[in-house]
């Protein structure tokens, strides 16, 4: 019974430190993504609140979310893959120098039925996406490929930790037991030494996997933009094409079409409809985004000079 209750705490102690470090990875990857937002539309919001902290984690936390709904579909792909990694590694393995060789001795790995079935229904969710461009499918092929690579590399980490728990239970004891002969003692530390290192390595993989569709979301730019603007716009915080009720004299500097009723030029305000709005509801500025001959142009403008008004279809 003791045994059993040790091997259950050695393995939740080793799943707590993969879970801590890709919570850790989550939240700095939603910090990340806000800090790039704002660096691609070049604005940086000021005089903000303690309540508009509170919408900064928020926002943070819709990153997050997004983030790891979008990597649980391509982590679905990339276990499908495995056995091809498995194969393709097999296959290298064969013309490398025998003192190199990685393929001897890795396991094959199993995939589930379930899992297949859910990769093919993810696959039919996302299957519009592949017609939007051809960065789209590029991002995806490589991310999915990566993610099987660096999945098999945690996988056969995890399964050696295992295996070798089973095999050596009381590698601490014999370190530990006075009467245990220095040549014991030395086999239970490098056996330690080793299981510590397939720990690390597994760590490592679990990184690897959570930062790697982040890592070519920003390296293929369209694919990283198109992430950042859906978030933002669950958000709230970004509106594509929204009309903008603005007074003067911030209305007279919008060189657009602009409209008005007999109600509203009585306290000098303009409608401007189809407007972009990249961030507002932060700090005490709105900004604004328009096009004029092929030019975009950004118009910051105090809160109490402007209203956002936002449509949407409602829900039947």
């Amino acid at each position: 019974m003791n045994d059993l209750i040790t091997r259950f705490l050695n393995n939740l102690g080793q799943w707590h430190e993969v879970a801590l470090t890709t919570t850790k990875a989550i939240v700095a990857i939603g910090v990340l993504c806000l800090v790039a937002y704002l660096l691609t539309i070049s604005y940086i919001p000021s005089e903000i609140s303690f309540g508009d902290t509170l919408i900064f984690l928020l926002i943070f936390a819709a990153f997050s979310i997004v983030y790891t709904a979008f990597c649980m579909m391509l982590f679905f792909f990339g276990i499908s893959l495995m056995p091809v990694t498995y194969f393709i590694l097999s296959v290298v393995d064969r013309y490398l120098p025998s003192h190199v060789r990685i393929g001897q001795k890795l396991p094959f790995p199993k995939i589930s039925i379930i899992t297949l079935g859910v990769s093919f229904y993810l696959l039919y969710v996302i299957h519009g996406l592949f017609l939007l461009d051809w960065k789209i499918n590029v991002y995806i092929g490589i991310t999915v490929s990566l993610i099987s690579l660096f999945y098999y590399a945690f996988y056969v980490n995890q399964k050696r930790v295992k295996e070798y728990r089973l095999k050596f239970e009381n590698l601490g004891d014999i370190i530990n037991d006075p009467k245990a002969s220095e040549n014991l003692k030395k086999f239970a530390e490098a056996k330690l030494k080793q299981l510590e290192i397939w720990i690390k390595n597994s760590i490592q993989s679990a990184l690897f996997l959570i930062l790697t569709p982040l890592i070519f979301m920003f390296l293929i730019g369209d694919v990283g933009k198109i992430f950042l603007h859906y978030t933002m716009q669950k958000t709230g915080v970004r509106i594509e094409k929204a009309t903008l009720y603005i007074k003067e004299p911030y209305a007279n500097l919008i060189g657009l079409q602009k409209m008005t009723t007999k109600e509203l030029s009585q306290d000098q305000i303009f409608i401007f409809k189809g407007m972009e709005v990249p961030f507002q509801g932060i700090g005490k500025n709105t900004l604004v985004s328009y096009r004029v001959k092929e030019i975009e142009k950004q118009l910051v403008i105090p809160n109490e000079y402007i209203t956002v008004e936002r449509t949407q279809k409602a829900d039947k």
